[in-house]
């Protein structure tokens, strides 16, 4: 067995393509002054470049066989060192403000089958300023999704309610080894807190709207009676009283961020 062949267990996709991973760097407007984090540098394909490009360069690497590609590189340059540990298992601040000093920019190609935890991981850290993702073009979509879409959903308000976000760069499948059965979508998400003075009950506010798109067949009276414990004519006289535009047709896909802010303020009144 060759243990340096992709392995399906962490999701690895090797990007292959020179043009696609200098587009990334040059996207990403990586400087000099900037440290970087990359999650899941592979056999270093990226790394290679941002290396050049970064004031200094960590990555976090769950895979030890690949030691063998990442240790000459890490020989070669003296900004660079591998961290072999699972990215969702390290304290993110904590390691940042004891290694790096300062605020840093992610950049990383990342495995589908965990690419909203990584992100919700980079949203909590108050150290990561912003990230540049490889990820799924369904996921992509869906993240920079707006209201009344088909793609709108709770991922698209609870990144965008933390993030602007923007595609950059669109992959084909035929640019990775081993080839997915996806293409994929290079995102930029750059941090705000534009939100933050509007909200009362941020915690509230998550519970609604994970809560308002249980069944996206369902209108969002019926995904919200039971976390409100009314009757339907009870939960519908609620939401009148916080905007009449609410009937018993209205679904969450029809709200923007902004409408869910209002009604988690009101909700309890």
């Amino acid at each position: 067995m060759d243990i340096n062949r992709p392995k399906k267990k962490f999701g690895q996709n090797f990007l292959q393509s020179d043009g696609i991973l200098k587009k990334i760097i040059s996207e990403s407007k990586v400087t000099e002054d900037d440290h970087v984090i990359e999650i899941g540098p592979g056999r270093g394909a990226l790394t290679k470049y941002l290396v050049h490009a970064a004031k200094s360069l960590t990555a976090f690497e769950i895979d030890t066989t690949l030691m063998s590609y990442l240790k000459p590189l890490e020989e070669a340059h003296d900004n660079f060192n591998v961290v072999y540990q699972d990215i969702l298992t390290v304290d993110l601040d904590d390691y940042i403000q004891k290694h790096m000093g300062s605020k840093v920019k992610v950049i990383a190609n990342i495995p589908y089958y965990i690419t909203s935890p990584i992100i919700f991981k980079l949203l909590e850290s108050k150290m990561v300023s912003e990230a540049t993702l490889l990820i799924q073009k369904e996921v992509a979509d869906r993240i920079v999704a707006n209201e009344k879409t088909g793609d709108y959903g709770s991922l698209s308000i609870m990144i965008n309610y933390q993030a602007e976000v923007k595609k950059l760069i669109q992959v084909k499948r035929t640019a990775f080894y081993p080839v997915p059965n996806v293409d994929s979508t290079v995102i930029q998400i750059i941090k705000h807190n534009q939100y933050q003075d509007l909200i009362q009950d941020e915690a509230l506010f998550v519970k609604l709207v994970k809560a308002a798109f249980t069944q996206k067949r369902k209108t969002l009276i019926n995904n919200l009676v039971e976390l409100s414990g009314l009757s339907k004519e009870d939960l519908l006289n609620k939401l009148k009283a916080i905007d009449s535009k609410y009937d018993h047709f209205t679904r969450a896909e029809s709200l923007s961020i902004e409408d869910f802010i209002r009604l988690a303020n009101g909700w309890t009144v």
